[in-house]
């Protein structure tokens, strides 16, 4: 699926006469005991400012493993082959480790399909999204727990206060 933006230009002062995210040639795979598993082949992509994208497809297919190649977060044993992956100015297949946690985070994202392996069962939740605020730099160890629960409430979580406060 290779989505396409009609409008070029401007549009609420972005620009969107290149893709925010596009994906070229990706291919990804996993080494195992009895040799090397493609996983995706050839994937090409463009996301554009503004724009939901949805990839869709059978388990399997690859969805999850091109979502974790752009993210650069592939299990141990999965590599990403060739191809390029352009976020903004960033080629995030180059990236080194110390470069990709600027980016993380803070201007790109995965959310997993099981939140159970995303959050500490042990840590409350706006414990957890309060850490990440602060490592980057988006808020103060005394700012932290308000920031919390208003990114909980902004991205629709119903009583954002009251599930801050419980375990995942």
């Amino acid at each position: 699926m290779v989505p396409t933006m009609t409008t070029h230009g401007r549009e609420n002062g972005e620009d969107v006469t290149t893709p925010l995210l596009e994906i070229r040639g990706l291919p990804g795979s996993y080494r195992t005991r009895g040799g090397t598993v493609p996983a995706v082949r050839g994937v090409d992509l463009d996301v554009w400012p503004g724009q939901v994208t949805a990839v869709v497809g059978e388990s399997g297919s690859g969805k999850s493993t091109t979502a974790h190649a752009v993210t650069r977060l592939l299990a141990a044993n999965g590599t990403i082959d060739a191809g390029t992956i352009r976020f903004g100015r960033h080629d995030l297949a180059t990236l080194s480790e110390a470069e990709l946690r600027i980016v993380r985070g803070a201007q790109i994202g995965l959310v997993p399909q099981d939140p159970t392996v995303s959050l500490n069962p042990v840590k409350r939740i706006g414990d957890q999204v309060a850490e990440v605020l602060r490592i980057h730099s988006l808020a103060t160890r005394r700012t932290a727990a308000a920031e919390a629960i208003a990114a909980l409430d902004r991205v629709g979580l119903p009583d954002a206060a009251v599930r801050a406060r419980q375990y995942p």
